[in-house]
């Protein structure tokens, strides 16, 4: 008779690794499915690798528990960390589930509930109807072969999709355990000859099944209006940088942007991006546990916003002023020296005018200048280079208005240009952006 050692928790440390193995499970069980990412995200990054003690009885490991003593996520991991291969078997009065595992990994599973059978899974990923199905689950039993395999020798599916398909229902399998909070489990360590469809550690487990989870439709609904503000989590600030680099030029920006105090219409106005593109960025930053909804939801003035705003229209207005000059003196012929600008810019100050109508200033949108700097540069300190790209291209246009026109016409355009810089002096903007751009008016003046 086999000896089974029961798992309490005092055999496992009580350290920050398994205070987050535990807290993650109660957000998961819980359906706060972000928060719980959060957690066991933290708890991987510890990096904790020392083995539970596992006894053997004549060579082999034979050990349990119940969902009331540990979570199953702390049995997962004395499974892993003794790289053990063997079977666990997961029980509640009307459902019994069983995981194979080699060298510590989740490699496949099995199950009695029905709705995780594999055959659920063809007919939802395939074009086999229930009925067919019906008929091939008889012709398999008859041949002794699994359904799976019987189909791909049949011809109804592939092999690569009969694996998609295994992966899926294993992630199933697994992720609905998650939620029990009844019920026991116990496992044996025994040769495996299983085919090998995963290879999860409890980490990698969790995370499957908490993403699966918080899906974008579970996200919608947290999000019922544009008011909704989030902040940051807690954990991310020490890794930024390493953050930064798994993220997309627009989850750069918007990751940025959140502060806990800007609502979702802040973020997209700040980033010049549509609410699709912004809600969806929203949605990957929180499942990849970054950030998280905050229980206010409110409106608050945002001064970064309206700086840069504010700079970026008096910006348009001195380009307005510039090519209305140069367009009264010279007419379409004006375009054609705007276009010489434009190509006449450093390569890095082209992109802040990226499909930006400059050679027609009735069309220009300041929101697509926005979106170029929200796109190309999402780091806080490139996110000004607006204001030297303007620099720049009023220089060029000068520079062409004076060889037509002569030093007297350019002249006059400067005068004005001279009576927009006084008047900057009253805007309610951050010193540093009226440094920057009386800097810059003061350059062009001196110029010409």
């Amino acid at each position: 008779m086999w000896k089974i050692q029961v798992l309490r928790k005092k055999d496992f440390p009580s350290n920050d690794f398994f205070k987050h193995l535990l807290k993650g499970t109660e957000y998961y069980q819980r359906r706060h499915f972000e928060r719980a990412i959060e957690e066991w995200n933290v708890a991987n990054k510890l990096h904790f690798t020392e083995p539970i003690n596992l006894e053997k009885t004549e060579g082999r490991i034979f050990c349990g528990s119940v969902f009331k003593e540990i979570p199953f996520l702390f049995f997962l991991y004395a499974i892993y960390s003794n790289m053990a291969t063997g079977i666990a078997v997961v029980k509640t009065k009307e459902i019994s589930k069983k995981l194979m595992f080699k060298g510590g990994l989740l490699i496949s599973a099995a199950t009695t509930r029905r709705e995780e059978r594999i055959g659920n899974f063809i007919v939802k990923r395939s074009n086999i109807s229930p009925e067919i199905l019906e008929q091939l689950v008889i012709e398999a039993k008859q041949t002794g072969e699994r359904l799976g395999k019987f189909l791909v020798k049949k011809g109804f599916i592939s092999v690569k999709t009969l694996r998609e398909l295994l992966t899926l229902q294993i992630e199933e399998i697994v992720s609905d355990i998650f939620f029990w909070q009844k019920g026991q489990f116990y496992f044996f360590e025994t040769p495996i000859n299983e085919e090998i469809i995963t290879n999860y550690t409890p980490i990698k487990i969790a995370l499957t099944a908490a993403q699966r989870g918080f899906n974008f439709t579970r996200f919608r609904k947290q999000i019922p209006n544009n008011k909704v503000i989030f902040r940051l989590s807690p954990y991310v600030e020490k890794e930024r940088e390493e953050i930064l680099k798994k993220l997309d030029a627009n989850e750069q920006f918007i990751f940025s942007l959140i502060d806990g105090v800007r609502n979702i219409d802040q973020l997209i106005n700040f980033s010049g991006s549509d609410e699709v593109s912004v809600i969806n960025a929203l949605y990957r930053l929180s499942s990849m546990g970054l950030i998280r909804k905050t229980k206010e939801v409110g409106e608050y003035q945002d001064k970064e916003f309206m700086d840069i705003s504010t700079t970026l229209n008096t910006l348009v207005d001195i380009f307005n002023l510039i090519v209305s000059n140069l367009f009264y003196e010279i007419g379409l012929k004006g375009k054609e020296i705007i276009g010489k600008a434009r190509q006449g810019l450093k390569s890095e100050y082209r992109k802040i005018f990226v499909d930006v109508s400059l050679e027609d200033p009735d069309k220009l949108d300041i929101n697509a200048v926005r979106k170029n700097i929200a796109f190309y540069f999402p780091s806080p300190q490139h996110r000004f280079i607006f204001i030297d790209a303007f620099h720049d291209l009023y220089i060029n246009i000068l520079d062409e208005l004076k060889k037509f026109l002569g030093l007297g016409l350019a002249k006059e355009t400067i005068s004005e240009i001279e009576k927009m810089r006084k008047n900057i002096e009253r805007f309610d903007i951050d010193i540093s952006l009226k440094e920057r751009l009386l800097r810059i008016l003061d350059e062009i003046v001196k110029k010409y």
